[in-house]
């Protein structure tokens, strides 16, 4: 089945809705947690982020099927998810790469900013989030998060990518892409949305030039992924 176009408006209203649900999650659910149990602090970010990455997983679905998509075949058809080719794979790996060295470099400059002007580091823990190193047995918290991470990279490639950025019409619609998709990440802060540059350059681009929605989930997983591992390990702060 062909798939049907997106307007620039339908796309900003499902960019800025889930962006305003996500606000929302912080000031009601994330405080209600806090507020009525006492678990380790991590946990409060990891089940509101069940709350919000599901959602975007569940309706990138259900907007497909919308579109007449019923088979499991066609749902991921119509979210551009495809088995890698060697050119994919290429893509992936580069943009990957570019990636680190760019964030390298952010991280690079934070430091220098530090030491000889004594503006503040960069933090990679957002505002809302209380993270102290797993310790013992709370390591085993990971396996709490590790579905969480799942729907958020996943969820979010699907929703971003697989659905929005595969129907908009335009030669740089990955622009328009990356600029509503780092608006989604200002509920993490500044600091977050600075070192989140160049994944929210990239992704979007590399999608642009291989049309799979897998080069997406490759990057932004293993960019996210082994980071909050090494922050929830204390590996780095």
């Amino acid at each position: 089945m062909p798939t049907k176009k997106l307007s620039k408006v339908k796309a900003i209203a499902i960019f800025i809705g889930f962006t305003s649900y996500f606000f929302i999650l912080l000031f009601t659910l994330l405080p209600f947690l806090k507020n009525n149990f006492i678990i380790n602090p991590a946990l409060y970010w990891f089940i509101t982020g069940y709350f919000l990455f599901i959602p975007l997983f569940i309706f990138s679905i259900l907007a497909t099927k919308q579109e007449g998509n019923k088979e499991v075949k066609a749902i991921l058809q119509a979210l551009s998810i495809k088995r890698f080719t060697k050119t994919d794979l290429i893509y992936s790996i580069v943009g990957l790469l570019l990636v680190f060295i760019c964030t390298g470099i952010i991280f690079a400059v934070s430091f220098l900013l530090n030491k000889y002007f004594g503006i503040k580091l960069l933090s990679t823990t957002p505002w809302f989030m209380e993270m102290h190193p797993f310790q013992g047995t709370d390591k085993f918290l990971l396996l709490v998060w590790l579905p969480m991470f799942f729907f958020n990279i996943v969820g979010e490639e699907m929703l971003w990518r697989g659905y929005i950025q595969t129907r908009l019409n335009g030669k740089y619609s990955w622009l328009f892409c990356a600029l509503f998709w780092m608006i989604f990440h200002l509920p993490f802060g500044i600091d977050l949305m600075i070192m989140l540059i160049p994944v929210i350059i990239i992704v979007p681009y590399i999608f642009a030039k291989t049309n799979n929605t897998v080069t997406g989930i490759f990057i932004h997983g293993i960019y996210n992924g082994p980071l909050f591992v090494m922050v929830a390990l204390g590996l780095i702060k």
